[in-house]
């Protein structure tokens, strides 16, 4: 099991989310933040700058105690020493050390669909390929890295990292072949963390279908009727998942710490 045996919410925090501009990512950030002790600090990454903006006067409004740091960035160019300093300004524009906290979480939220018009067989440009997975896998393992450098074993009480998957890592769709591979090997990645580091809480959550704009793009752009006859269907029965089910659930995992370590956890897992 995770080792979260002590309380996970209510303790000083230091927090990194991805893709926290809209979606997902702002909903984490503004649900996780009601739920951090005062003093904690949420540091939130995007492309966007207008919506960090929009996420940190929504963190503000849910805890004014906690510290929010916003950098906008392109997170499709991998760039560890500017990672690294981001997080360590983070810290010494704050007044804060790591030792200040006994809990440092990252949620690697960021990411793409890829080109849902293409079939697998069609998948023949190495530049869309590199360009796809520096965004959703080399970025986001530099990122990691640089992270736990920072917060190496030791250095507070306790270390989760949360890796945002999906059901494409582990079933395949049709048209989502880029999607698919992203997810599957980014979760893989997450799970070798998880053998390497024992004393690392590592979390693969899957949110289930929700209602965002990357749901959109798929419709609007699949190459496959049936993909789009299944999305379409599940706005139309309202059976999808809306940001705040989700949040509400990934809430309660981490609270519970039931996982094991690198573990699959979706949102429809008892």
């Amino acid at each position: 099991m995770a080792d979260l045996k002590k309380r996970f919410w209510g303790q000083r925090t230091y927090c990194l989310i991805t893709g926290a501009s809209r979606g997902i990512g702002q909903k984490f950030a503004t649900e996780f933040s009601r739920r951090f002790a005062a003093n904690s600090l949420l540091v939130l990454m995007a492309r966007s700058e207008s919506g960090l903006v929009q996420t940190k006067e929504l963190v503000t409004n849910a805890n004014a105690g906690v510290t929010t740091k916003i950098y906008s960035v392109d997170l499709s160019k991998p760039d560890p020493e500017l990672f690294l300093n981001m997080i360590q300004t983070s810290l010494t524009d704050s007044g804060y050390n790591p030792a200040d906290f006994a809990v440092s979480l990252i949620v690697h939220n960021v990411g793409s669909v890829g080109d849902v018009s293409e079939v697998t067989s069609n998948m023949s440009c190495p530049e869309k390929w590199q360009e796809y997975f520096s965004l959703n896998l080399f970025s986001v393992a530099c990122l990691n890295s640089q992270f736990l450098k920072v917060f190496p074993e030791g250095s507070v009480k306790q270390r989760t990292v949360v890796n945002v998957t999906s059901l494409c890592a582990t079933k395949p769709f049709k048209s989502m072949g880029y999607y698919c591979t992203g997810k599957a090997s980014r979760e893989m990645f997450f799970r070798v963390l998880a053998e390497e580091n024992p004393s690392l809480n590592v979390l693969n959550y899957a949110p289930g279908p929700v209602d965002t704009d990357m749901l959109l793009e798929v419709i609007s752009s699949t190459g496959d009727a049936d993909i789009k006859e299944m999305f379409v269907n599940l706005k139309k029965t309202e059976t999808i998942l809306t940001v705040d089910q989700t949040t509400e659930r990934i809430i309660k995992v981490l609270e519970n710490g039931k996982f094991e370590s690198g573990q699959h956890v979706d949102y429809y897992d008892e």
